[in-house]
């Protein structure tokens, strides 16, 4: 063989070892980008579509969900005072919340609205330490609204009696004020709970209320119809002494 011939056959096989590790490392980080994307077969604009902000006599309170047509789900400390509340959607309407149920055991609260073409979001109980999750709200001010952060669950039951008689879910995803109420997303954009608050001095330990939560919620708002909970004051008391910092 020549010299020639050697030459060429070396530069070909360093150019093939190239573009095999250049289009390795490439599918390798398209691996890694890709859960940022539901894989349920639906774009995240579906899930921030249906995330809302709410406000109590003209001022950004918190976030939530539509659960279902007539349905907005957030947290508790969000509507835990007298006021005129409303919900302002993606496509820039505002509907007067028409009733108010409150848990009395959790972070979790249900609004009453009267607006068509809602569009439900899908709660999940299969939760595991480490997946990856989406959170989706409106922190801060009006201009933030649907921000969204990306980090993993951290640890289940979770017992903090100031924000929950009920175990709570930690994550490490960025929750600032404003974000309260607003949902928490597997990587196939059904919904494993709410924000509800965050560690002081945002060291990446967050809490949300689990879905299994807004699930009995739900099922007494059906047993016993809307209400707008006398025990509004009790529970504002209540949140004086809460843990840590309420992210919304």
């Amino acid at each position: 063989m020549s010299k020639r011939v050697e030459v060429i056959l070396t530069v070909g096989l360093i150019m093939a070892t190239f573009v095999t590790v250049t289009f390795g490392l490439y599918t390798g980080l398209k691996a890694v980008e890709s859960p940022q994307v539901p894989d349920n077969g639906i774009s995240i604009e579906t899930q921030m579509a249906s995330t809302v902000l709410i406000e109590v006599d003209g001022r950004q309170m918190g976030s939530g969900f539509i659960i279902a047509p007539d349905l907005i789900v957030t947290a508790r400390h969000i509507v835990d005072r007298e006021g005129n509340y409303a919900v302002l959607f993606g496509d820039d309407t505002r509907r007067n919340v028409q009733a108010i149920r409150i848990s009395e055991t959790t972070d979790c609260a249900v609004l009453q609205v009267s607006k068509t073409g809602l569009n439900p979001l899908v709660l999940t109980t299969e939760v595991e330490v480490g997946r990856s999750i989406l959170v989706i709200g409106s922190p801060l001010a009006l201009n933030f609204f649907n921000y969204v952060t990306r980090g993993i669950v951290s640890k289940l039951n979770v017992q903090e009696d100031g924000l929950s008689n009920n175990p709570i879910t930690m994550i490490d995803a960025a929750v600032n004020p404003g974000n309260s109420g607003g949902p928490v997303f597997d990587m196939r954009g059904r919904v494993i709970g709410i924000a509800i608050a965050r560690y002081p001095h945002n060291c990446g330990m967050n809490f949300i209320t689990p879905s299994k939560d807004i699930l009995v919620l739900l099922e007494s708002w059906y047993d016993e119809g809307p209400n707008y909970a006398e025990r509004m004051e009790k529970i504002r008391k209540s949140q004086e002494e809460s843990y840590g910092e309420t992210a919304g």
